[in-house]
């Protein structure tokens, strides 16, 4: 039993011990950062959302501008933007109580300026940036055959001037020094002449 319980003793000793393997690990890949300047042109499409009682106004339309912006690490943006819109133009009829029905031509286009307050959220390579701006709109109008007056319209001088409040949100795709991307944005226009509406953009720009 002596004899046994040695040489399975030297046994044991003998055999050599296993070492862990070595785990290795995958370099963690860079976060994607927020912090830096962006200009980004802009191009889209607008299309208002009401009329101004019978008469219907299409101050948007084909739109180009520039979206300028600072944002820091926590995602935080403070930027501006002016964009210019075409806006279309509606051939219409009027029914009048007093005096004689006609058919007249209604004209728009706008400009829209202000600043931007964004929050940016990063998703794997794409930013989700949710943004509130405020600004000011310059709508340019005219009638064709037809007075201010006649079509019930209140102002009579183009352009009109109001301020607006616009939520939008839009995702972006940095690519190195360069950055994409499409929004949308709602203009809620304050003042009760110039018609709010949507605008949907497509961005293509720099960051530095």
């Amino acid at each position: 039993m002596a004899f046994t319980l040695v040489v399975a003793s030297k046994a044991a000793h003998a055999q050599p011990v296993a070492l862990p393997a070595a785990t290795t690990t995958s370099p963690a890949k860079p976060s994607l950062s927020l912090r830096g300047f962006d200009a980004l042109a802009t191009v889209g499409w607008g299309a208002h959302t009401g009329t101004l009682a019978s008469l219907e106004l299409a101050p948007y339309g084909a739109s180009f501008g520039v979206d300028l912006g600072y944002s820091w690490k926590s995602g935080f943006r403070i930027g501006g933007y002016f964009f210019h819109s075409l806006g279309r133009t509606f051939p219409q009829h009027r029914e009048s109580r007093l005096g004689r029905d006609f058919d007249y031509t209604a004209e728009a286009s706008s400009s829209n300026g202000g600043i931007s307050l964004g929050w940016g959220v990063p998703l794997y390579c794409f930013v989700l940036r949710y943004k509130l701006s405020l600004g000011v709109t310059a709508m340019s109008w005219a009638f064709r055959t037809a007075t201010p007056a006649e079509v019930g319209f209140g102002d009579d001088s183009s352009p009109s001037i109001g301020l607006h409040i616009a939520p939008g949100v839009a995702l972006l795709w940095p690519y190195g020094k360069f950055e994409g991307g499409v929004g949308f944005d709602y203009l809620a226009q304050i003042k009760d002449t110039i018609p709010s509406g949507f605008i949907g953009t497509l961005f293509l720009g720099v960051r530095l």
